[in-house]
């Protein structure tokens, strides 16, 4: 035995966690991921996506979306796309939803914990439109039996296949603004998690 290893989450964690570090954007890897993770899988999968920039996060929706048996689903979106894909006059996709990539991307990075780009102010409007569209993008409804509801800072739609909701919960302050939680869950629902 290792004794790194014994010490680990991996043997003391009551649920077993596997670690895989792939490149997202690439088209070969997800299919690889699909095939031998998900596919493979012998129970429910959680997919947690924190605190991903760009379009990563289009990446993990498509993730949630593609393979039925990722139960639960949680986005911390976090940069905006990259002007790149406005320039090119690229349309974003993800499940049933589609925007045009203008209305999302932006200009700036940061660079060594210091901003370079438009006062992050600006940014706002943009980023809470971009987790809109993903919100938008998660395939848990059926349009024709949709119930969505507004209760503070919490949207929420279900239906008869899962729910899933956008939470608003400040934790960045002094210009942070990147406060928005996305959750997603297959039925059966885990009812403690939709009831708060």
């Amino acid at each position: 035995t290792n004794p790194l290893l014994d010490k680990s989450y991996f043997t003391s964690w009551p649920i077993p966690l596997y670690t895989s570090k792939q490149d997202l954007k690439q088209s070969c890897n997800q299919r690889q991921m699909k095939k031998y993770l998900f596919e493979k899988s012998k129970g429910p999968v959680i997919v947690l996506a924190i605190h991903l920039c760009g379009t990563l996060s289009l990446k993990a929706v498509d993730m949630f979306n593609n393979n039925d048996n990722v139960k639960l689903f949680a986005l911390k979106p976090c940069c905006l796309p990259m002007m790149v894909y406005a320039n090119r006059g690229d349309t974003f996709r993800i499940g049933n939803h589609e925007f045009d990539a203008k209305e999302v991307c932006s200009n700036g990075s940061f660079n060594k914990k210091k901003w370079n780009g438009p006062p992050r102010w600006h940014l706002q409007p943009k980023f809470n439109l971009w987790a809109d569209h993903l919100f938008k993008g998660i395939d848990v409804s059926n349009d024709d039996d949709d119930e969505q509801t507004t209760d503070g800072c919490r949207v929420m739609v279900s239906s008869t296949n899962g729910s899933k909701a956008k939470d608003e919960i400040t934790i960045q302050v002094d210009g942070g603004f990147q406060n928005t939680y996305i959750f997603a869950e297959r039925q059966p629902i885990t009812s403690v998690i939709w009831e708060n």
